[in-house]
Parts: C-alpha cells; sequence; structure tokens
C-alpha cells in the first residue's frame, strides 16, 4: 500500500492512516455504532514499504469489541416479554444479518478500495464502506448515506444522554445525597462527553479505556455472582414469539452492529479479503456467545410476573434479587457501557459535523484524491472554534430531547436499529454491490471479483434489499 493510500480518510467512517517515520503507520478509527470507541491500530511495512498487515485475532476482536456495549443494558428488558428461547433465536437471525451484511460491506469496500479495483475506481484512495457507498450510488447515495449516518449516531446519542442522566441523577442522590433532575443529570454527561469530543480523539480514548475495564470487570462479577441464581423454568416456561419483531430484532440489529469497521478491518489485514472474512465470523460470534449468556442470566433469575411497568425496571430486578453487591455491580455496569459507547459516538458525530462545517465552508465538496485530516487534531480544519460549534450542533439537540423525553432509551435504540441500522447496513450496501460489480464486469480484469464473496450473486443482494425494506417499511408506516 502507497504512503498517500495510508494517509486517506473516509470521511464518513472516521478512521484515518498516518505515517509514522519510515516502517509503520497509525491507523485511528472513530465508533459510529452505540458500542464503538476510538481505537488505535498500529502496523508495520516490509523493507519494500509494503504493510505486513494485522492478525485474525486482532481483527476479530476490534468486531466484537465495536458491537458489544450499551444495548447489552436494554437486551433483558426488550427480550422479557419474549422468553429466553424466542429471543435467542431473534439474536441469532440478527448475527446471521450482521455477518451477511458485514460481507456485503466487505466486497463493497474491497471493490472501491483495494489495491484490485479498477483505477477509474480507485484513484489511489482507501476509502471506507460509507465512501464506497457514495461512490457507486452518486451524490443521491452520498447524501442519503450522510442523512442515515447522522440519524443513526444522533438517535444512539438522545438514547444515551437521557439514560446518562438518569444514572448521574441516581448516583449523586445515593453518593453525595444531592437532588438532581434526570434532564440536569443528561445536561451534565452530554457536556462531560462534549468537552471531551472537543479535544480530538486522544482524550476519548483515555476515558474509554478505562470505561471498557470496568465494562469487563463488572460483566465478569455478575456472571459469578448471578449464575447460580438462575432457575432453568423461567428461561423454559415462557415463550411468546409474537414479540420476537419488532423489538427484539430491533434491538439485536443494533447490538451486533459492527459493520463500520469492516473497511478498517480490511485494511488492517492488508486487503486480504478471504482472512477478513474470517476475522468477521469470528469477531461477530463473540457478541451472540456474549449475549447468550447474559439473556441466560437475567432471564433465568427474573420471573416474567415482576416484569410488569416501566421495562427498564427488568434490569433492577436482578439487583433486588441478588443484594447489594449485585446491585452497585448492576450501576457500575451500566455506567460504564453507557461511558463507553457514549464516548465513540459523540466523537464519530462530532467529526462528521466538523465534515460537513469545513465543507460548507468552502463551499465545495472534497476530491476523493484529496487525504482528509484527522478531526480535532493538530490539522488546519481542525481548528478549537469549528469544533465547538461541531459540538454544540451534535450534542445540543439531542440534549433538549432528553429533557423533553426522559424516558426516550428503549424507543430511540428502537428506532436507530431498524430505521437506521438496517437501512445503512442492509439496503445501501447491497445496492452499491450490484452497482460495483457491473462497473466491474466492464472490465476485461478478473481481479475484480472478491475471493470469498457472500454466494448467491445478485439474487443474494436483492433477496436481501427486499428483507431489509420488509424490516424498515412497517416502521415508516407506522411513524406516518
Amino acid at each position: 500500500q502507497s504512503q498517500s493510500q495510508s494517509q486517506s480518510q473516509s470521511q464518513s467512517q472516521h478512521y484515518s492512516c498516518r505515517s509514522n517515520q519510515s516502517r509503520s503507520y497509525i491507523c485511528k478509527i472513530n465508533g459510529s455504532n452505540p458500542s464503538q470507541g476510538s481505537t488505535q491500530i498500529f502496523m508495520t511495512k516490509n523493507e519494500d514499504g509494503n504493510s505486513s498487515g494485522g492478525s485474525i485475532a486482532g481483527a476479530s476482536l476490534l468486531f466484537a469489541g465495536t458491537a458489544i456495549g450499551a444495548g447489552m443494558i436494554a437486551l433483558p428488558a426488550e427480550t422479557v416479554d419474549a422468553g429466553f428461547i424466542p429471543s435467542i433465536f431473534g439474536l441469532v437471525l440478527c448475527w446471521a444479518f450482521t455477518y451477511i451484511t458485514s460481507l456485503v460491506t466487505l466486497e463493497a469496500s474491497w471493490l472501491a478500495s483495494s489495491p484490485n479495483t479498477l483505477s477509474e475506481q480507485n484513484d489511489g484512495v482507501g476509502g471506507g464502506g460509507f465512501l464506497s457507498f457514495s461512490r457507486a450510488l452518486g451524490v443521491p447515495g452520498e447524501i442519503l448515506t450522510a442523512s442515515l449516518f447522522w440519524f443513526l449516531l444522533t438517535a444512539i446519542i438522545v438514547a444515551y444522554t437521557a439514560e446518562g442522566g438518569q444514572l448521574i441523577s441516581q448516583f449523586l442522590k445515593e453518593v453525595a445525597s444531592t437532588d438532581v433532575t434526570p434532564a440536569i443529570g443528561s445536561l451534565i454527561f452530554a457536556t462531560f462527553f462534549a468537552s471531551l469530543a472537543t479535544y480530538g480523539t486522544s482524550r476519548v480514548d483515555a476515558i474509554n479505556r478505562v470505561f471498557v475495564f470496568g465494562l469487563v470487570a463488572t460483566f465478569i462479577g455478575l456472571v459469578g455472582f448471578a449464575l447460580p441464581m438462575v432457575n432453568g423454568s423461567n428461561l423454559l416456561n415462557h415463550s411468546d414469539w409474537n414479540r420476537v419483531y419488532p423489538k427484539v430484532i430491533s434491538l439485536g440489529i443494533l447490538s451486533f452492529g459492527a459493520q463500520n469497521v469492516v473497511p478498517t478491518i480490511l485494511q488492517y489485514l492488508n486487503y486480504d479479503a478471504l482472512k477478513t472474512r474470517q476475522a468477521i465470523l469470528f469477531g461477530s460470534l463473540m457478541p451472540l456467545i456474549l449475549y447468550t449468556i447474559w439473556e441466560a442470566v437475567f432471564l433465568g433469575v427474573i420471573d416474567v410476573s415482576n416484569a410488569d411497568g416501566n421495562k427498564m425496571e427488568v434490569v433492577s430486578v436482578l439487583g433486588q434479587v441478588g443484594g447489594p453487591v449485585v446491585t452497585d455491580l448492576l450501576e457500575v455496569f451500566s455506567l460504564c457501557a453507557i461511558g463507553s459507547s457514549m464516548a465513540g459516538a459523540s466523537v464519530s458525530l462530532v467529526d462528521f459535523i466538523e465534515d460537513a462545517i469545513n465543507i460548507l465552508s468552502k463551499n465545495e465538496l472534497p476530491n476523493e484524491s484529496d487525504s482528509l485530516p484527522i478531526s480535532g487534531e493538530d490539522s488546519p480544519s481542525g481548528t478549537l472554534r469549528t469544533r465547538l460549534l461541531a459540538a454544540a450542533l451534535a450534542l445540543g439537540p439531542p440534549v433538549i430531547l432528553a429533557y423533553a423525553f426522559p424516558d426516550i432509551f428503549l424507543a430511540a435504540l428502537e428506532e436507530a436499529g431498524l430505521l437506521g441500522g438496517v437501512s445503512l447496513y442492509g439496503i445501501l450496501p447491497a445496492l452499491s454491490i450490484l452497482s460495483l460489480r457491473r462497473s466491474s464486469t466492464k472490465g476485461a480484469s478478473s481481479q475484480t471479483t472478491m475471493p470469498g464473496r457472500l454466494v448467491g450473486g445478485d439474487v443474494a443482494l436483492i433477496a436481501l434489499v427486499v428483507v431489509s425494506s420488509a424490516l424498515v417499511l412497517p416502521e415508516i408506516r407506522d411513524l406516518l
């Protein structure tokens, strides 16, 4: 990979690579999923200047870490009505959707960004998945992709801001005996992450490491304490298959969502499509196993009769059954899960808004061959004034919505999963592949066929569009 390729950055993907002396480069990723934080990938170069790539294990962990996050808090609340067996069936379907759409995103990124692509499509640019969609679908695709990306991130941040306000209000009441309304708590929560996002990914990455460590430690503690309390009858006696769609499917798709990191994994593995496919498989199975354990713990301990009223109270039931230690672990776990997810989502949306401000201020779209600087760091476009404006525009509306609708956490995640996630990860990539495949067949090179691509050809892609549309259209109809 040439140095110009390693310096390019996808505008919507929010990752970038820059040379580090002569034998390595650093890729930084700002996630757009609820669970994705700021991640750095360090890669080395061979004597000839080519990247040696990373490991499948490392890429798998990156995919899994992107998916796992705050969605775990809402899973028990959204699946308790359906029961354990229907919920796990729904989560398996969501895993299959994630795996298939990740392969489609992989092919879109490989065709549009890899060294094997036709030169007129690639132009030496290593872009990400969203850039691939805009290249394949033109200006309308670029506008639609940007709109869906903004909607998905905003809905997620609204949910996190509302729930974060609740957690801060509860924490201050228990620790400092201070009564703070959830609305004020949401303002404190959003202001904290806005200040971090304003100064770029380095500070976000530092605080995100703390949250991730707390998330892992408290999860292990919760499972260890709760497993002996699991009652098999609670898992097997209640099943309501009518409750699987839309809520379980919507939240499941959001909880598995890591498709936006696929282009980065492809680059990390030196554009080896087969290795990337393996990493996607292993990385997507990790959350499935983790969520199955999580569901078994909660739904095995909780009796359905205790799930009446506010759905989020389902999470607190485990603390009531397990005692003060489990209650404290749940509170810390919830705070770490929300904080880790908010860290990645907030900096990603701020980067996205800052890019839009820079584009509009220049009154022109950037050339595909131009490399974009890392937002929020020492770059001409990353000025503090622009960054502050971007942070206000990104996180101001979520604070207002969280104030107006303090219990919006579950509803916002549901809408984000179906309307944003399915459209952005299911429909657009499939349409992009159909377009890119037709463009590839016009060339004489057989190298434009990606090895290990999704079986079924165009029929499978059309089926994916139909299934995704079937999931989204009822939600749009209900909104109208």
